[in-house]
């Protein structure tokens, strides 16, 4: 509960911290773009050196007038000072190199084609690194010259030692890498190990974030595999590009260093906020405990004693507590009452058992009498409409059941051929029984020999009330062969007669007309309350 109640102001902080942690991330990388972005200038002005050492050559009156001795003096006191040399070579020889000794013979150069076109192009360019196996790597600014009508190539040519001293004098810290790349990305300088890194290509994700864009700051790693942060910005004048690399780790202690007050703000604050959480929490915890208690004594279902409590909250539980308790005990009294009603059912189930039994019993003596496959069909039927009564009493709970849904249930296969008639007659479960069995045998009778063994024969049941304890009904028969009075009384005729006197404290009368039997039963005390 009291980490809920300072878990706010947690994640406000947590919000705060992760907003100016990332802004930190994005200041450190504005700043080390700034940086490469002027250290991008300053190796321009120092390729701009070679490029005016050759504008103030080419335009020596020496040069124009091919004296070439009188030039070589000027272009060797032009790089005095410098890490670099001075060359004026045609396609196939070099005619003047400052590198070597004076009067010593410049070495026979044959350039390639292409090489040669693209020094005399017109147009005034530095070169990426460039390895000789003679010379070791150099770097050469060329410019395109006339000497006496011959077109010929007036080269500033340095060492890529010359770009080390730029980075120095930066006074980056020991563990930043700073490089120069040209413009196929080969290092040209670099911070730490020029002489094992020269030559070779920036990192795989650094090449590709320098072909998307001129400047820009990603994650990356140095040639060594360490985790940087890298700046990285492209002079638009020459193609080389300045990267300066910071180990992540630095970059991330850099940054948490300048939100350590707000992170010790933010703890101070939680800590008072669990501070006045936990003093709110332990009285709130003490009753509750109380509630335990009060619980196992509700369990063992004794009463519970008045307790007092500071909370409303807690008063509510242990009212709760209480009125839970007298539910119970209403429940239990319930479960008593529902007890013995159960046992009751089972007693009035075995009653009921036992005399469908003795039914059953009657039923198999007289139906099955003269044997043969008439007595068993006649068996089943009458069990057929015994069990169907049984189950609409079944759907009823054996509460009772409607005269007009016993008559529907027992004459279902007739129904095409029945009319029923009379008001709602609620029956009590034996009379009800009793009935279905009467109305068994009438219909059987009359799909024998009376008016449901015809197509055309119809049968109508009506019935009326008689006051509360008396009712007549009437089963009428039309349309089916002549009728004649029985020469004797079958099984049906005495389980008729069996019921109404038994069960139903009523009488039966037969009339047997020609055109159809009509029989009128009074039945006596059959309503259900």
């Amino acid at each position: 509960m009291a980490l809920t109640l300072a878990a706010p102001a947690i994640l406000l902080m947590g919000v705060l911290v992760a907003t100016q942690y990332a802004e930190g991330h994005r200041r450190f990388g504005a700043q080390l773009t700034s940086t490469t972005r002027a250290l991008a200038i300053a190796t321009d002005r120092q390729i701009g050196q070679g490029h005016s050492i050759l504008q103030g050559l080419a335009v020596s009156p020496a040069l124009a007038a091919g004296d070439l001795a009188t030039f070589e003096k000027q272009a060797r006191e032009a790089v005095r000072g410098h890490d670099a040399w001075i060359i004026l070579a045609g396609e196939k020889s070099q005619l003047i190199n400052t590198r070597l000794p004076p009067g010593a013979p410049p070495p026979r150069v044959q350039l390639r084609p292409q090489a040669w076109a693209e020094m005399t192009n017109g147009k005034e360019s530095v070169s990426n690194l460039i390895v000789y196996p003679s010379s070791g790597p150099i770097i050469a600014f060329n410019m395109p010259v006339l000497v006496n009508g011959r077109l010929l190539v007036l080269g500033y040519i340095q060492r890529p030692s010359t770009f080390q001293g730029l980075m120095q004098d930066q006074g980056f810290p020991a563990t930043w890498t700073a490089s120069i790349v040209d413009r196929n990305a080969a290092l040209v300088a670099r911070s730490h190990d020029q002489e094992r890194m020269l030559g070779r290509l920036a990192s795989p994700d650094m090449r590709k974030a320098m072909a998307a864009s001129n400047d820009g700051v990603i994650p990356s790693h140095t040639l060594e595999g360490t985790p940087t942060l890298s700046s990285f910005s492209r002079s638009s004048t020459y193609g080389w590009t300045f990267i300066v690399g910071v180990p992540r780790t630095e970059v991330n202690r850099a940054v948490l260093g300048s939100l350590g007050p707000a992170l010790v703000g933010a703890a101070l604050m939680i800590a008072l906020a669990v501070a006045a959480a936990l003093g709110y929490a332990r009285p709130i915890s003490r009753d509750v405990r109380a509630l335990v208690g009060e619980a196992e004594t509700l369990a063992a279902g004794a009463p519970l004693d008045p307790a007092p409590s500071h909370l409303l909250e807690i008063a509510e539980v242990r009212g709760s507590l209480r009125a839970a308790a007298e539910v119970l005990r209403q429940r239990e009294a319930e479960a008593r009452q529902a007890a013995e009603r159960q046992q009751l059912m089972i007693n009035e189930l075995n009653h009921r058992v036992k005399n469908t039994l003795v039914v059953v019993q009657s039923l198999a003596r007289h139906s099955l009498r003269d044997g043969g496959a008439l007595g068993l069909r006649q068996f089943n039927d009458r069990i057929h409409a015994l069990a169907g009564a049984h189950d609409l009493l079944t759907r009823r709970s054996w509460e009772g059941a409607d005269l007009g849904d016993i008559l529907a249930e027992t004459l279902q296969p007739y129904a095409a051929q029945t009319t029923l008639d009379g008001p709602p007659l609620p029956l009590s479960p034996n009379s009800a029984v009793a009935l279905a069995m009467i109305f068994h045998e009438l219909a059987t009778n009359a799909s024998k020999y009376g008016a449901l063994s015809r197509e055309g024969g119809r049968v109508t049941i009506s019935w009326r009330l008689e006051g509360r304890a008396r009712a007549v009904i009437r089963w009428e028969e039309r349309g089916g062969p002549p009728v004649t009075p029985p020469e004797r009384k079958g099984f049906g005729s005495r389980l008729v007669a069996a019921s109404l006197k038994g069960e139903l404290a009523g009488a039966a009368t037969f009339d047997y007309a020609p055109e159809g039997l009509t029989c009128l039963l009074t039945i006596v005390a059959p309503v259900k309350p």
